[in-house]
């Protein structure tokens, strides 16, 4: 065989091999013994917890209660089996059949698993029943925690990652033990911000010992950090609240703010705290993750302009990490299309009387689009500050379209009739999943959009009706006479 032969051959079996390498699946089969109208979908991590999209897989369960699914997966990885708000984590591998043995009223306490080449399930079995007492501790103290009491929630968020290790730390449920270490970490620094005020407490003190502590349990790895809920955000944005921003904040502005509010008036402050978290952070692989997590915060909650240098910035320095620099590049568009100057997105969504209602119907008029639930005690506290803004400017002048995000059509129904608010009240539904929601990329509610006469955006989540919202009206219209 010639030289040439053999290297033709030889780049034909990479070829060969790289496209076997992406047809990868795990079979996720089993039975559940009862399904009603339960929601039940197979999840993998996405790339945000937040902005990225949802990679959700649907189980389809048979009369008899069977089911199987075959998911792509090219490495070993822990995936999600979802019951309505409730899961199961799962190690799957390629090419490695599962099979689930599931006790519907009982999940996910009552779930057994064949295929593992270990009892991995038996392990997380002893794992939650030894954390169930643990946990209902926790939950007993949080309302004393989130006063600034005096509790042992500390202690106990310390124990339940020290039952994560015993029992999952040598297996591939590790990341479950991870994620236990940020959660101890977090309700640290949770604990310097509500009780900072006290002569015995130092936050800075507090804040060097719990970094060091950090480090110590090794949280700032690629690996820890990719296992946490959000990456490094939860952490960073608690290590930045122990500095006592938003105590300043309320004391200029002399009232209380919400947390976006206080995001965007102290952001130089809060993002230099959370920047510095990152020298401690060694690994490259880590630091591109931890730094996506940072950039994206940027660009979702701050303006462009504010959000845009980081980015590029970024995408320059991490160019071979395209997994997360083709996320950023897409989700900066995606805001960009939504940003003042940018034309609203149209939608038509049904009024209470199922009539189909437009955006175009309210061009010529500026118009504040409220995205907002019942469930929202925020979203509440605002309306008695909109009736204000309603009351004061004419209805050829300033409108108020309310798009409830409510899962439950009965319970919005209610709502009207509870707070009988005069606006316009649509239905969207699929609460955070809902389309106009999801198109304006919002990340939370309350969410306000102020569309133009023009219909084009003119605020983007930076206005709110009890806060600045008014001001900004006045400079806009005229008032009633």
């Amino acid at each position: 065989m010639s030289k040439l032969n053999g290297l033709s051959t030889l780049i034909i079996f990479l070829i060969v091999l790289s496209g076997c390498q992406t047809e990868y699946t795990s079979t996720i089969s089993g039975s559940i013994d009862y399904v009603g109208s339960a929601d039940i979908f197979i999840s993998k991590q996405p790339v945000h917890y937040k902005y990225a999209p949802k990679k959700h897989f649907p189980v389809t369960v048979n009369e008899e209660g069977n089911f199987s699914l075959s998911l792509p997966i090219d490495s070993t990885q822990l995936i999600k089996f979802n019951v309505n708000e409730q899961t199961y984590p799962v190690v799957a591998e390629p090419a490695q059949p599962l099979k689930l043995n599931i006790s519907f009223s009982h999940f996910p306490d009552s779930v057994s698993v064949s295929g593992y080449p270990k009892p991995w399930d038996q392990s997380y079995s002893d794992y939650r029943n030894k954390l169930k007492p643990i946990q209902q501790k926790i939950n007993n103290a949080i309302p004393d925690f989130r006063e600034g009491k005096q509790t042992n929630i500390t202690d106990l968020y310390k124990k339940r990652y020290q039952i994560a290790k015993k029992h999952l730390f040598n297996t591939p449920l590790v990341d479950i033990y991870y994620k236990a270490v940020g959660e101890y970490l977090v309700k640290e620094l949770e604990e310097v911000t509500y009780q900072r005020t006290k002569p015995d407490i130092s936050p800075k003190s507090r804040r060097k010992q719990i970094l060091e502590e950090a480090q110590e349990l090794n949280f700032f790895t690629f690996e820890s950090l990719h296992s946490q809920r959000a990456g490094i955000r939860d952490f960073t944005n608690a290590f930045a609240n122990t500095f006592g921003v938003e105590d300043s904040l309320e004391e200029k502005y002399g009232q209380e703010l919400m947390q976006y509010d206080i995001k965007r008036l102290g952001y130089e402050t809060l993002d230099s705290a959370r920047r510095s978290v990152l020298q401690y952070i060694d690994q490259r692989k880590a630091k591109a993750y931890a730094k996506m997590y940072l950039v994206a915060e940027r660009i979702g909650e701050m303006s462009l302009e504010v959000a845009t240098p980081s980015y590029k910035n970024y995408l320059k320095k991490y160019e071979n990490y395209p997994k997360y620099t083709s996320f950023l590049k897409s989700f900066y568009s995606q805001i960009k299309k939504v940003s003042p100057g940018q034309p609203a997105v149209p939608f038509t969504l049904p009024n209470k009387n199922e009539e189909m209602v437009s955006m175009e119907d309210y061009e010529g008029r500026y118009v504040l689009l409220d995205f907002w639930a019942s469930w929202c005690i925020p979203c509440l506290d605002e309306f008695p500050h909109m009736k204000d803004l309603y009351n004061k400017y004419s209805r050829d002048q300033f409108e108020i379209l309310a798009i409830s995000i409510e899962e439950d059509s009965v319970r919005w129904r209610q709502s009207l009739q509870q707070f009988k608010n005069p606006w316009p009240q649509l239905y969207g539904g699929n609460g955070f999943q809902q389309e106009t929601f999801r198109t304006y990329r919002g990340g939370g509610i309350p969410f306000y959009i102020l569309v133009g006469p023009d219909g084009k955006i003119v605020r983007y989540n930076d206005a709110r009706p009890s806060f600045n919202l008014p001001k900004l009206l006045d400079s806009l219209i005229t008032p009633k006479q």
